[in-house]
């Protein structure tokens, strides 16, 4: 029988359904039978398999690869430990039995066989939680952050909470607010930051509190509020000052969210992202801003109606609906984006003119012409 802790026994087995605890009774010998509690039990095996069990070790005698083959049935059989000898067996008979040796963790380096354990260690690596092998360094930084998670999600429920008392007026629960001095708040601030965009003004003391604390610890989250902060923030004041900020410490990141918004099918967005890259001019971008000039915004709209009579050749009839669903193609204008252009070519304004705006940057690109006639 095997046992739930990897150990086992051998014997007569008879399986004991008590009220309280089944358990299975275990006769080793003559004179000693085991209880062990059924929970404990993994699998029995039966006489059949010991008995094909014995027969097949007599047949191995002093056969390596035999052994290894024994080995392989035993797993197959759930006979654990006796797998295991085997393994040694044919590495005894076997020095270099490489899938013998692969089993009982060996490696091979520099021509030895040594453990693959034994050689990891050597290598400066420990096991992980997972049982993977890694660089001492990674298994502080992950328990590190595991801390760092923690103390994280402790801040979400902190920033609520002096919220709750800013909004009754609380005056000191808004200097504590402004006195939060660890970066690892930045999550917790930036998700009320975002959150909170379409709040009344009434709310902008509070809100300009959390963009200068992110402002401040200028982590991964934070600078992405920023961002969001920026494109689409309805209060005027918090939106235009976390693009400034923007644009002394992060344009990058700014221009590479907000480019992609100019390709829009949605007319907000292509305003949002024009509004927002004022902030951000860029000549190299000409041909970006040309082609939000005008977009188009694609829309599915239910055209038709009413019912018609029909009759077929055989004198059948009946009514059919004459709606369908057509795309409806409208073009929008966006000021906010000629004005981006403008910005970048301050002495002409060809409109909404497409070609002209191409044609314009087309030639300055171009290298001058130079004569190539030569006087004879």
């Amino acid at each position: 029988m095997l046992l739930s802790t990897g150990g086992q026994l051998t014997g007569k087995v008879r399986e004991v359904e008590s009220k309280k605890t089944p358990y299975v009774l275990v006769q080793v010998d003559q004179d000693l039978s085991v209880a062990i509690a059924k929970a404990n039990s993994r699998m029995i095996v039966g006489d059949e398999k010991l008995q094909e069990y014995r027969r097949r070790v007599v047949e191995a005698g002093q056969d390596g690869q035999a052994h290894y083959e024994l080995a392989t049935w035993c797993r197959q059989n759930n006979l654990l430990q006796q797998r295991q000898y085997h393994l040694l067996r044919t590495i005894d008979l076997l020095p270099d039995h490489p899938n013998a040796r692969a089993a009982l963790g060996y490696t091979r380096k520099d021509g030895k066989w040594i453990l693959t354990e034994v050689w990891r260690r050597n290598q400066g690596l420990v096991k992980d939680r997972k049982g993977q092998w890694v660089l001492p360094e990674v298994v502080a930084w992950r328990e590190n952050a595991d801390v760092n998670d923690k103390v994280a999600k402790r801040w979400i429920k902190t920033i609520k909470q002096l919220l709750s008392k800013i909004q009754r007026g609380d005056a000191e629960a808004m200097a504590e607010m402004a006195a939060i001095d660890d970066p690892l708040a930045s999550q917790a601030i930036a998700k009320e930051l975002v959150d909170s965009q379409k709040r009344g003004s009434n709310w902008r003391p509070v809100r300009m509190v959390w963009l200068n604390k992110l402002k401040e610890f200028r982590t991964g989250a934070a600078v992405e509020a920023i961002v969001k902060t920026g494109l689409l923030d309805t209060d005027d004041v918090v939106r235009e000052d976390a693009l400034a900020w923007l644009q002394s410490n992060e344009t990058s990141s700014a221009i590479a969210t907000y480019m992609p918004w100019l390709k829009s099918n949605n007319p907000k967005q292509v305003k949002a992202a024009a509004r927002a890259l004022a902030y951000f001019p860029n000549p190299e971008a000409a041909f970006v801003y040309i082609d939000a000039l005008i977009t188009i915004e694609k829309q599915t709209q239910q055209v038709g109606g009413g019912s018609r009579a029909g009759f077929d050749n055989a004198g059948g009839g009946g009514f059919s609906q004459g709606s369908k669903q057509v795309v409806v193609n409208t073009p929008h204008r966006h000021p906010e984006v000629l004005q981006l252009l403008r910005s970048i070519a301050p002495d002409v304004d060809f409109g909404y003119d497409k070609s002209a705006w191409k044609n314009y940057f087309a030639e300055l690109r171009s290298p001058p012409r130079s004569d190539l006639r030569r006087d004879s």
